[in-house]
């Protein structure tokens, strides 16, 4: 089976992109091969025992003890975890517009989501790491849109991995080393693939953006 062009030349490929097409589409997912390929797998007939395939995947998340958690990167190389109770979505960087008068750093600036302006929010700034430079686009830079009530915010990160289920029982308490600053917005720590992530208390880290941000 032949390798798609959108890994082995594309925004997916283990080595800089040097397909010729990104300089006019900018990312694959606006290419006509890459749309085609799309439509010929929704197009394909499922092979038998798919529809009860999924209805047993979904009846074990049902009844896994646990809560499925965004795994990602930020500023400074730290991992941490985000309930997505509280996320909406998982968007490719844009260009952050700076605004002034920011001298704490918790606000990086405006970014379009969705048609519409949003706050984009520094979660380094709360949690005394290292902070991003919203004018630098990370290599895989995303942004989150998180909030209880639609989407209240925009959250620069390095990078979005993948979905993971954590229970209260994965979870050990952060080490001495966390910073005064940053242990009332970790939950408590939760080992991927030999990794330790932070997992927010995303209603902590809710309430005081809106009370920093009022």
């Amino acid at each position: 089976m032949t390798t798609p062009c959108w890994q082995t030349v594309g925004v997916w490929a283990p080595t800089r992109p040097s397909c010729p097409e990104l300089e006019r589409v900018t990312h694959c997912h606006n290419c006509d091969v890459f749309r085609e390929a799309g439509m010929q797998l929704l197009d394909r007939v499922p092979p038998d025992g798919y529809g009860k395939g999924w209805i047993e995947s979904l009846e074990a998340l049902r009844e896994a003890p646990g809560r499925p958690v965004l795994v990602f990167r930020v500023a400074g190389d730290e991992l941490l975890g985000l309930p997505v109770s509280v996320l909406h979505e998982v968007v490719e960087w844009r260009p952050v517009r700076t605004v002034p008068h920011q001298r704490d750093g918790l606000v990086l600036g405006l970014v379009n989501l969705g048609g519409e302006l949003q706050i984009c929010v520094s979660l380094e700034a709360l949690l005394d790491l290292p902070r991003p430079d919203p004018s630098v686009r990370p290599p895989r830079g995303r942004l989150l849109a998180i909030g209880t009530r639609g989407t209240e915010w925009a959250v620069l990160v390095q990078d979005a991995l993948t979905l993971h289920e954590v229970s209260d029982n994965d979870l050990s308490a952060p080490p001495s080393t966390v910073s005064a600053s940053a242990s009332p917005y970790v939950r408590g720590l939760f080992t991927w693939y030999d990794q330790h992530v932070g997992l927010l208390d995303e209603e902590l880290v809710l309430a005081t953006l809106r009370r920093r941000i009022a």
